[in-house]
């Protein structure tokens, strides 16, 4: 697969086949994603993976968390007070994500075990979540950002499936308990990955992207 192919195939998956990805295949995604740049090559990020008994430990314990109605309290404070143009996209991705999966509008139950679905990491085999030293300023958190992408990028060339989890990282004390991430990381996001399974309708969604010219201004260019 070239670069190109390996970018525009990549999506976010949220339906998983129950089968191990490699120890190997994680060191090797972490070398390519390693490429990444940072700020004067700091390269701030950290990546832990688990797999196995503790990823379904950390399951349990963010989707115990969810249905209990725990209070979230994550490294980094998230919100959703987006300008109109971006709650625009995020609503249109519930809505068409939902049509294809076939849950109603009305239909709460549904909406409801699709939300414990994400803190349950859509069952995914391996977890996997990004870090950076705590007290840095937001470049830290651009540089993990970029890791990310070239990791998400390597492993959709490597036939592998990928989602970047807010949820994943709502109770980053929780995860603490399964994984050894020091207080003196914060929890950036985390994330699963695994092999896709081809049949389950949510796996047939793809979001869309904003026209180009939304995203790109050009100045003295002939």
């Amino acid at each position: 697969m070239d670069f190109r192919d390996a970018v525009m195939s990549r999506y976010s998956c949220r339906a998983f086949l129950d089968k191990l990805v490699s120890s190997d295949t994680v060191d090797e995604l972490v070398r390519l994603a390693q490429q990444a740049p940072s700020w004067g090559n700091t390269q701030p990020w950290k990546l832990y993976a688990a797999a196995g008994e503790t990823a379904k430990a950390v399951r349990a314990d963010m989707l115990a968390a969810y249905l209990n109605q725990r209070e979230p309290c994550p490294d980094i404070s998230m919100t959703l007070d987006f300008p109109d143009a971006m709650k625009s996209r995020y609503r249109d991705l519930g809505r068409r994500l939902f049509e294809i999966m076939g849950i109603g509008r009305g239909d709460k139950e549904a909406r409801e075990r699709h939300y414990a679905n994400n803190y349950d990491a859509f069952k995914a085999p391996c977890l996997i979540y990004f870090t950076a030293p705590r007290g840095l300023n937001e470049y830290a958190v651009l540089d993990v950002g970029a890791f990310i992408a070239l990791f998400c990028s390597a492993a959709a060339d490597a036939g592998l499936a990928t989602c970047i989890l807010a949820n994943l990282s709502r109770y980053p004390d929780l995860v603490r308990r399964r994984l050894p991430i020091p207080d003196d990381e914060i929890v950036v996001i985390g994330g699963v990955l695994g092999y896709a399974d081809p049949d389950a309708p949510a796996n047939r969604f793809r979001a869309r992207r904003a026209p180009l010219e939304e995203a790109l201004v050009k100045v003295g260019f002939e």
